[in-house]
């Protein structure tokens, strides 16, 4: 009898689902994968951003925190259609069907290409069957892929790879709500530092942030901005504490 979350092989599967939407759920699905892959090459990584005083004769040591940038996993698939697992494998094989090569296209094509209706690819979630992730909904790792690097081991007299490793790395992404359930940063006598995008407005994220708009020449002091509507697209904007 096999064990839980393994192939014929004994190796380790990983269920690797996409979507159209950082909000994910069954409506906007786009394709479910599971696929073998390296245990030793799983790895998650969190990390807090600190940054130095800029007081002038700072002593050491005077950092402080900024932010906590997202988290980030590799993995490593193992794609290896040298191994026959069941009659109806065989018979694909047979046909020509190289699931190796099918697969490394659809991580491409999910995981990198620009999706032609949300002009982003698409979102995805890595959810290992045989162990548990300490990280959102499930214990699954949800994001966007970032880097996709594929290292050929065998190929047939077609060029079509036959065995091959992938190895990728996906960085969170979460939708607002999961990220305030997550962390926790809804009070606003915490340090907040949000991505300025294309239509926010700094007076309302003070508003969300402190309860209250008139703190928004505060915001508009700390990051130096000539007016509140200065900030540029792409900036990463301050939001002080509230001084109780």
């Amino acid at each position: 009898m096999l064990g839980i979350g393994l192939n014929s092989a004994g190796v380790p599967l990983c269920d690797v689902t996409f979507y159209s939407k950082r909000a994910r759920g069954a409506g906007n699905q786009l394709k479910k994968l599971t696929l073998p892959y390296d245990t030793k090459t799983l790895h998650t990584t969190y990390r807090n951003d600190i940054v130095k005083s800029r007081a002038i004769g700072a002593e050491s040591g005077a950092t402080r925190y900024q932010k906590s940038s997202p988290s980030q996993l590799t993995i490593t698939f193992i794609l290896d259609d040298t191994v026959i697992e069941d009659p109806a494998s065989f018979t694909a094989k047979l046909l020509g069907e190289i699931e190796t090569e099918n697969t490394i296209q659809t991580l491409l094509e999910y995981g990198t290409a620009v999706q032609s209706e949300t002009h982003e690819p698409a979102y995805v979630t890595i959810l290992p069957l045989n162990m548990t992730l300490n990280d959102g909904p499930n214990m699954s790792f949800s994001g966007m892929i970032c880097s996709t690097s594929v290292e050929t081991e065998l190929v047939d007299n077609k060029g079509r790879r036959l065995k091959a490793k992938v190895h990728c790395c996906v960085v969170e992404c979460l939708p607002e709500k999961e990220m305030k359930l997550k962390s926790g940063k809804s009070s606003p006598d915490l340090t907040h530092v949000i991505q300025h995008k294309a239509g926010d407005s700094v007076l309302i994220q003070s508003a969300k942030i402190y309860g209250d708009q008139q703190f928004v020449h505060q915001v508009a002091k700390a990051n130096r901005l000539a007016s509140i509507r200065s900030a540029e697209v792409g900036a990463s904007i301050l939001y002080p504490p509230l001084e109780r």
